[in-house]
């Protein structure tokens, strides 16, 4: 018996139909049928996937070339020199080389010309002036017994005599060794003279032979040849009765200094305290 509600929708008990997709029909076939149809399904299944896969083999075959050589193996920067020529065996296939390989390794490098420089006018040089001795060097010549030095000869004796004792070549130098041995010189009996020896010292050694006993121990001497004489008279003003003497000459001044009277005294034996004293100077001025 159906109820209606007043206005209202209707109501029953009935469910309402369900909005799920209807399943399919499934025909109704013998069980053996059935088997008969999925086993040839399979069949043909596996027959499909077998002809994919060969296709697929088929395919990567014809479409995969075996992988090609490097055009040429990266080699490490040498210098070109160090190139060698390419020969047929190792050399890589033509078609593969590219633009760079194209050039001869064996070509020379292109170099920016090195321009020399510009060649420059030889300098003239100038030998530059040597100093020039105000006279030549004199060389003196052997003196005997009782004889003097004069002239050009006495100034050889004179220079010779300074340079042996490192003093300089002055004029006030050179006219007092002048002045000097003038002031020795003399004719027996009156003066003597040793050979070598213008201004008579009594240094023994240097091959000299004693030829004047002069007391307490001292002789005048001969020596055998002018540096023997000079070697001599060197050695025996380097004593210390003389050291004022050797120094004015050192300095260039000469001999006339009234300062050197006391040491000029000791080596004359007390006869003259000056050079030139009056003897000495009246055989005229030593030449210069």
């Amino acid at each position: 018996m159906l109820k209606r509600s007043p206005g209202g929708r209707r109501t029953s008990g009935r469910p309402r139909g369900s909005r799920a997709r209807p399943r399919a029909r499934v025909s109704r076939l013998p069980g053996s049928f059935r088997l008969i149809v999925a086993l040839g399904s399979a069949a043909l299944l596996g027959v499909a996937i077998a002809v994919g896969i060969g296709a697929l083999n088929l395919s990567a075959q014809t479409t995969k070339e075996p992988r090609a050589a490097a055009p040429f193996a990266r080699q490490p920067s040498v210098a070109p020199s160090s190139f060698a020529p390419a020969t047929a065996s190792s050399a890589p296939p033509a078609a593969s080389f590219s633009p760079l390989a194209s050039r001869s390794p064996t070509s020379a490098p292109s170099r920016s010309p090195v321009t020399s420089p510009a060649a420059q006018p030889p300098v003239r040089r100038t030998a530059r002036p040597t100093a020039t001795p105000s006279s030549p060097v004199l060389v003196p010549t052997p003196t005997a017994e009782y004889q003097t030095p004069r002239g050009a000869n006495e100034l050889a004796w004179s220079e010779a005599i300074l340079r042996a004792f490192g003093a300089p070549l002055t004029t006030a130098n050179i006219e007092s060794m002048g002045y000097w041995m003038q002031n020795e010189a003399g004719s027996p009996p009156y003066g003597i003279v040793g050979a070598n020896n213008p201004i008579n010292v009594s240094q023994p050694g240097y091959g000299g032979t004693p030829i004047q006993n002069e007391g307490n121990g001292y002789f005048l001497y001969s020596y055998p040849t002018v540096n023997d004489g000079i070697g001599a008279i060197v050695a025996y003003l380097h004593r210390s009765n003389y050291v004022d003497i050797v120094a004015a000459l050192k300095q260039g001044i000469g001999l006339s200094s009234s300062s050197l009277a006391s040491e000029i005294a000791v080596y004359s034996g007390n006869h003259y305290s000056s050079v030139p004293d009056s003897w000495g100077a009246s055989q005229g001025k030593p030449e210069t």
